[in-house]
């Protein structure tokens, strides 16, 4: 029996170890904070959401970082200053009833600027999705908007 646990152990480590998702690295400071609504509005069906981050180069070049699973209401994030990333925010949805899964994607450039942070406001309710991404200068307890930008705009970042 403890042999049959250890195998089903194992395999279930493998096959996490395979989805090619890995955890974003928790090492820099705090500077992107994120707040998660996710609805479907249903009993019968659930929605998950997450951001994959990626790493952008001088040539627009992406490489992946790892994934923040965006489970709880709150989550924070250390991304990189002065050093543009790629943030690919994904709702997955899926039925029980219809036995029918989706999934949406959201993606933006970012580059944060040292002694800024950012508010990121994440929703899926109702089949509507919506971010929204705020910089914050404490030093004068201002904020703007930041807009969408898309990887082909890279260039010009």
């Amino acid at each position: 029996m403890i042999r049959r646990i250890h195998g089903v152990l194992l395999a279930v480590g493998v096959i996490a170890g395979c989805s090619g998702i890995k955890p974003y690295p928790d090492t820099l400071p705090k500077n992107l904070h994120i707040r998660t609504e996710t609805s479907s509005g249903s009993m019968f069906s659930k929605v998950r959401a997450a951001v994959h981050i990626h790493r952008v180069d001088a040539d627009c070049l992406t490489e992946y970082q790892g994934t923040v699973q965006l489970n709880e209401p709150t989550a924070e994030i250390g991304l990189p200053t002065e050093r543009l990333s790629l943030m690919a925010f994904v709702f997955s949805s899926s039925s029980f009833l219809a036995g029918s899964s989706g999934s949406i994607r959201y993606e933006t450039l970012l580059k944060p600027r040292a002694g800024y942070t950012y508010d990121v406001k994440v929703s899926y309710v109702d089949r509507m999705y919506n971010v929204t991404i705020r910089e914050i200068d404490p030093r004068k307890s201002s904020s703007r908007e930041i807009e969408r930008k898309s990887l082909k705009a890279c260039g010009g970042s």
